[in-house]
């Protein structure tokens, strides 16, 4: 059933904006296009909360980065590749505990004036105290739409893992993702997004539901005195996830405020996500360190 439905939302948005961009595929490429790339850094403070959290820690800190290459081929035609990691400082030993995270992904997609319209795939690893976890992987179809000064994505996919890694880790999961931008000035924009997850975890198998949520505030700070300018553009964000286990009637929340910086060498936040390395990917690592750390 999950296959049907993933078929058939690949199907639709195939149908609807890449036709368009495939006949205005000769649209003339800005003058600077070929390789871009952006690198952002982050760090946060995770708090969790609910009836499955047990003797795991309540908060802690993390430290992440991704760096994004994108490569526009002319004709419409985009290939981007991301990297990406993520460590958890915790003070408690617990083997429940989620402890790091890395991977990497690519994404392929036509891209114009419109908007764009591809396909992506990751490979992530995750981690735990006193515990392998194992990988995990990633495939679906994505899509942006573009106003003058603002964006609405989706992303449509498949999440799978290794049984015999971690039977914890959530597997044959189906999710969707929804992104809203919209910019106030060129390097100055507001974001929301939402996601939901419905797939598998355990042995015996178990159902399992995340519920995510977001919001993200980012400018590029000009005000410093003698002319310099900080090179990267700030931001502060907040993450909630909500994961539900409704056969062992286990519920778990993460609430996470995050600050980083994100640079994009002389291009704008704006100019990035209509010319550079604009797709990102869903939070697929962070739903398994939920999962199969302090939910299990």
């Amino acid at each position: 059933m999950k296959t049907i439905l993933l078929t058939g939302a690949a199907a639709f948005l195939m149908s609807g904006l890449g036709a368009q961009i495939v006949c205005a595929a000769d649209v003339a490429a800005p003058e600077d296009s070929g390789i871009r790339f952006l690198v952002e850094s982050q760090s946060s403070y995770v708090f969790l909360g609910g009836n499955a959290l047990g003797s795991t820690d309540d908060a802690y800190a993390t430290s992440a980065g991704v760096a994004r290459g994108n490569i526009d081929f002319g004709n419409a035609f985009n290939l981007q590749a991301d990297i990406f990691g993520e460590y958890a400082w915790s003070d408690n030993s617990d083997s429940d505990n989620y402890e790091s995270s890395f991977g990497g992904g690519l994404h392929a997609y036509l891209r114009n004036d419109m908007g764009a319209i591809g396909i992506y795939g990751a490979l992530g690893d995750v981690a735990f105290e006193d515990q392998p976890g194992g990988p995990t992987y990633t495939v679906g179809v994505e899509a942006q739409w573009y106003g003058e000064n603002s964006m609405l994505g989706a992303q449509v996919g498949f999440l799978d893992s290794d049984f015999d890694d971690d039977p914890d880790l959530i597997r044959d999961a189906f999710y969707v993702r929804g992104v809203a931008r919209y910019y106030f000035a060129e390097s100055t924009l507001v974001q929301a997004e939402a996601s939901y997850l419905d797939g598998e975890m355990d042995d015996p198998t178990n159902e399992v539901s995340i519920v995510s949520v977001g919001a993200r505030l980012q400018h590029e700070l000009d005000f410093f005195p003698g002319g310099f300018n900080w090179p990267g553009k700030v931001y502060i964000a907040y993450r909630g996830d909500f994961a539900d286990q409704p056969e062992d009637d286990d519920k778990l929340e993460s609430h996470t405020i995050l600050f980083g910086t994100t640079f994009t060498f002389g291009h704008s936040l704006l100019d990035n996500e209509r010319h550079g390395a604009a797709m990102d990917l869903p939070a697929f690592t962070r739903w398994q360190g939920m999962a199969a750390g302090p939910l299990e």
